[in-house]
């Protein structure tokens, strides 16, 4: 079938590449950065080319849901690993949205990073972030999603700490590490459940098997919760908030494409898997509804406090992501999809851009000019002058929300610190007693 042969083009040629560049670095091999930059230029648009018409089919098809089985490759007991993909619009979408956008990061950063010493590690992880986007896109069971989501975060967390040799980056990259793990028991909760109770992690055949399912309403309520907690951290949403700002240490391409278009994106993808089944239980849909509108407010009052281009945008894309949320709790999920299209296509742009400001601010006509300019008629001009002032206060300390986070991190950074100890401790025995041995 000839959209299968497309979906797993999509698949398979990032894969590919990624073993291809995987050998060169065991082999040692010093790949010059042009053929690099022309190979990654084709891929993008051999990618582009592909998703788009495989997108052109799937509307022509009606946009029905196409379902692949092939054989297990696990069999232990009563579970069986198989992979199952499903090519849908949702699936379509998303994997052209990845596509193209890669493709635009590869192109800037053939400038941005041009001479840089870690672009062949930025290359590869950019095409590992691509094969696990196009696994999470077309995956149609909890355990393929769960290999292709654990990619993206693993490169997310690498690219974060992309300045190994200066200190922010890399506590930053462990902050986003500890969020993401925190959260990624989710879908493995989801799924260790729904096996339990359900004998499948199919998203496409659960909200089927509810009815048959032997478990109360609590049991297979706790599923849904347990992906609603997933779809925090990738989101950015409340509780998890602070990791996305300070992630921006990162380079400005891979903030533009995790954290402003297709990373970030991926908890309101999960949540759009699952809407079948969380339409069973309307209490998930009052709580995805509840913290996408919390994490709104929350951003964007903290986010009006923030003067830095990068951080400002970090604070409008959970705001973005969160007002998705509610979207999808109020059942426009046609609308959340073309919704996350746009912002994504726009963060990109405008994350892009960002290195640009500066420029683009003493280009404006109104700079230094006698000309004032005043807002429009705002939402928070209706409290009282005093409760405006507490809520800024407490905005420009991001309302104390990186106090409990960082205590979290220190947390768990500690066994780590108190070997570091044991180890100088040791190390100083240890030259202590080589000088001694010396002098004699």
């Amino acid at each position: 079938m000839i959209i299968e042969i497309f979906y797993l083009s999509l698949l398979f040629i990032p894969l590919c590449w990624m073993v291809i560049l995987a050998l060169c670095f065991f082999a040692q091999l010093d790949l010059p950065e042009r053929f690099l930059t022309e190979s990654v230029k084709w891929i993008s648009v051999a990618m582009s080319l592909i998703s788009l018409t495989l997108s052109a089919l799937v509307i022509l098809n009606g946009s029905k849901a196409l379902y692949f089985d092939y054989p297990a490759w696990l069999i232990v007991g009563n579970y069986t690993f198989k992979l199952r993909y499903v090519v849908d619009l949702l699936g379509s979408t998303y994997a052209l949205l990845t596509s193209l956008l890669v493709g635009i990061i590869y192109r800037f950063s053939s400038n941005y990073l041009h001479k840089e010493e870690g672009y062949f590690r930025f290359i590869f992880l950019l095409t590992t972030l691509t094969f696990g986007l196009m696994t999470v896109s077309f995956s149609r069971s909890l355990d393929l999603l769960f290999a292709g989501w654990e990619l993206v975060g693993t490169t997310s967390i690498l690219l974060i700490g992309y300045f190994y040799n200066q200190v922010q980056p890399i506590r930053h990259s462990l902050k986003a590490l500890v969020s993401y793990r925190l959260c990624d028991m989710g879908i493995l909760a989801a799924a260790a459940w729904s096996h339990h109770y359900m004998h499948s992690t199919d998203f496409t055949i659960i909200p089927e098997l509810i009815e048959h399912a032997h478990a109360g309403a609590l049991s297979l309520l706790f599923i849904g919760f347990f992906i609603i907690w997933a779809s925090l951290a990738k989101s950015g949403q409340l509780p998890f908030c602070s990791w996305l700002p300070a992630a921006m240490e990162g380079p400005t391409p891979s903030s533009a494409i995790f954290y402003g278009a297709l990373s970030i994106h991926l908890g309101p993808f999960l949540l759009l898997r699952f809407y079948d089944y969380f339409s069973h239980f309307p209490i998930l849909l009052w709580v995805v509804g509840f913290v996408g509108g919390a994490s709104a407010i929350y951003a964007s009052a903290v986010g009006r406090t923030r003067s830095d281009a990068k951080t400002l945008l970090a604070y409008a894309t959970i705001s973005q992501v969160g007002i998705i949320w509610v979207e999808i709790a109020l059942g426009f999920t046609q609308f959340a999809l073309f919704h996350i299209v746009a912002h994504a296509s726009l963060r990109t742009w405008q994350f892009l851009r960002s290195s640009s400001l500066i420029q683009d601010f003493f280009e404006n006509p109104t700079v230094l000019q006698d000309k004032k300019i005043h807002r429009n008629l705002s939402f928070e001009k209706l409290a009282s002058r005093m409760v405006r002032r507490k809520i800024f206060i407490h905005a420009l300390h991001g309302f104390h929300l990186d106090y409990f986070t960082n205590k979290i991190l220190d947390l768990f950074l500690a066994p780590f610190k108190f070997y570091i100890e044991i180890e100088k401790k040791w190390m100083s025995w240890n030259n202590k007693f080589v000088k001694l041995i010396i002098k004699k």
